[in-house]
């Protein structure tokens, strides 16, 4: 039984340690995109790319924006209407570029990552070292039943108390926003504690996860459900490992350095937290 909250069914039959076929799993993404596009309230933005790419076959712009192919996403933010950086549900595999595929790898598999890891032990995501603020917000958030116009009060009275800045650039600006909440869509965290997480993240390598999704995997866990990843399985056709399998990940738990050891044959999970 999944421990993980999702927004539509698509992904539910899944159990970790699936060992799933590359195009399967796309589909699945695919599926759920179209759902979004099939609901009225989800305003469609972003570009037109509905699909992945693979520059081993195609002709890709690796210093673009997006590769040269803007992903197609939805504002699927119960903030919508207040003036704040949003929350936009893009499937994952529209904006990777799947290299290798059927060269060096062919499937993926599913694993769902205990909420405690990231509870105990997460300190940082992307663009903000210091997820402890964001904690504050979301436990007071969560401690009554706001509504959308009291949580944007609450977001200016935090706005008010942590005065820090945060400048960031992108593709098309220069941007300066409060560091509280830098890589913090307050809708996000609502949407999928109040009606699920949308989209497993996805990773197209497979040593390595967290370096994208870090934000996804706080709120799924301070919602109070497990974490949903893809991870690229590293033999062919699915075949089982003559090796040990351990997987790293990105440095967003502060002082510990955190490996997964993976055993799917024996559906086996270790976690390494160790100091630095």
């Amino acid at each position: 039984m999944t421990k993980v909250n999702y927004y539509f069914d698509t992904f539910t039959h899944l159990n970790s340690f699936d060992i799933i076929p590359y195009q399967e799993v796309v589909d699945l993404y695919l599926k759920n995109q179209y759902l979004l596009e099939n609901k009225e309230e989800f305003e469609p933005l972003g570009g037109d790319n509905d699909r992945p790419i693979n520059s081993d076959v195609e002709v890709v712009d690796k210093h673009g924006f997006w590769f040269g192919f803007a992903p197609k996403y939805f504002n699927v933010d119960p903030l919508r209407n207040f003036k704040l950086m949003h929350s936009n549900a893009k499937a994952d595999v529209v904006s990777m570029d799947m290299a290798g595929l059927n060269k060096s790898w062919t499937h993926f598999m599913y694993l769902e990552l205990p909420k405690e890891l990231f509870l105990d032990y997460q300190k940082s995501v992307h663009s903000n070292p210091d997820v402890s603020v964001m904690k504050e917000f979301v436990a007071t958030v969560d401690s009554k039943n706001y509504t959308p116009e009291e949580v944007y009060s609450l977001i200016l009275d935090f706005d008010k108390k942590y005065k820090g800045k945060h400048t960031y650039s992108d593709y098309f600006d220069n941007h300066e926003i409060p560091a509280w909440r830098a890589d913090f869509e307050v809708g996000q965290y609502l949407s999928i504690r109040d009606s699920g997480i949308i989209y497993p993240v996805c990773y197209n390598n497979p040593s390595t996860i967290l370096s994208r999704g870090s934000h996804r995997a706080l709120f799924c866990a301070l919602a109070g459900f497990d974490v949903p990843i893809f991870i690229q399985y590293p033999m062919m056709d699915g075949k089982d490992l003559n090796f040990d399998w351990r997987v790293n990940t990105a440095d967003i738990f502060g002082e510990y350095a955190v490996s997964l050891d993976l055993d799917p044959k024996k559906k086996e999970l270790k976690l390494n937290i160790d100091l630095k």
